[in-house]
Parts: C-alpha cells; sequence; structure tokens
C-alpha cells in the first residue's frame, strides 16, 4: 500500500512536461490529421443518401471526428504521465453523459479511432499519428469499394432476374 501512495506522490510533482510550441504542434497536427479523416470518412459513408436520419448522423460524426481528434490529443497533453490526473479525469468525464445512439455499429469504431490519433499527437507520436491517419483512409477507401462492388453485383443480378422473368 505504501508503494501506491508514493508513486501517486511522485506523478502528481510535476507539471505539463512539453513546451508551448510542442502543445500547439501537437494540436495543430491533430486538427490536420482529423480533418483529413473527418473528409475520407465523409467521401466513403456507405449509408443510403436518402435517409435523412443516417445523413444527419454522418454530418454529426465528421464533426465529431474532428474535435474527438483534437480533444484526445489535448488530454494527453494534460495528464501526461500523471497518475493523478489521469484519475482526477476519469472522475470528471464519468459526470459527462451522452444520450445520442449511434445508429451504424462502424461509426463508433470510426469514433474511438479519431480518439486513437488524437492520442498518438497528444503523446507526440508522431509517426504513428500519420502513419495510423494514412493506413486508416486506406482501409476506409478500400472497404468503400468492397461494398460498392457489392451493391453493384446485387443490382446486376436483380435486373437480370428481372430480364429473365419478362422473357418467359
Amino acid at each position: 500500500m505504501q508503494e501506491l501512495f508514493q508513486v501517486i506522490q511522485e506523478s502528481s510533482a510535476g507539471g505539463i512536461s512539453q513546451s508551448p510550441l510542442q502543445i500547439i504542434f501537437n494540436l495543430s497536427l491533430a486538427m490536420v490529421l482529423g480533418l483529413i479523416y473527418a473528409y475520407v470518412y465523409k467521401l466513403t459513408y456507405i449509408r443510403e443518401k436518402k435517409d435523412k436520419v443516417m445523413t444527419a448522423e454522418m454530418t454529426s460524426i465528421g464533426y465529431s471526428l474532428l474535435f474527438l481528434t483534437i480533444g484526445g490529443a489535448f488530454i494527453w497533453i494534460v495528464v501526461a504521465d500523471n497518475l493523478v490526473r489521469a484519475f482526477g479525469l476519469a472522475g470528471a468525464l464519468s459526470l459527462i453523459r451522452f444520450r445520442t445512439g449511434v445508429k451504424d455499429p462502424s461509426n463508433t469504431i470510426k469514433v474511438f479511432y479519431a480518439i486513437i490519433i488524437g492520442m498518438a499527437c497528444g503523446l507526440s507520436q508522431y509517426y504513428a499519428a500519420v502513419i495510423g491517419t494514412v493506413f486508416m483512409c486506406f482501409v476506409l477507401t478500400v472497404m468503400y469499394f468492397i461494398v460498392a462492388r457489392n451493391k453493384d453485383q446485387k443490382k446486376s443480378k436483380k435486373a437480370a432476374n428481372l430480364l429473365a422473368k419478362d422473357d418467359e
């Protein structure tokens, strides 16, 4: 038990370990990567555009991806390696309740990934942040083309079935 108190005491001794210029750079990189990620998300959104609820969700999640990326970076700049701040932040964030349900489960994963990009930026893991963002954008693009191809195949099968019925 004494060791636990010693760890807590040592972790609360320091302040923010990054310079103001590094903080600005980390937040700026998070913003740029968040913009790229949100833009690719918007381009590769798969749902039908006619559904007003899903279109509204797509728009709000696009903004949320950007804000979560920046917010994730800022959280990790503040928490850094301080155990007391981490527990305090967890307690403070547990007071916030989001009542908006996400309709598409894949959007939940995309939101978590935006937080991870922000974490990498906030912890000055620049290579991980950039490579992770590029890779995730690549995955979103590949998935978009796979789903679009499957939809085209289903439409052509449906059309072929209709033509076959008309010929009979």
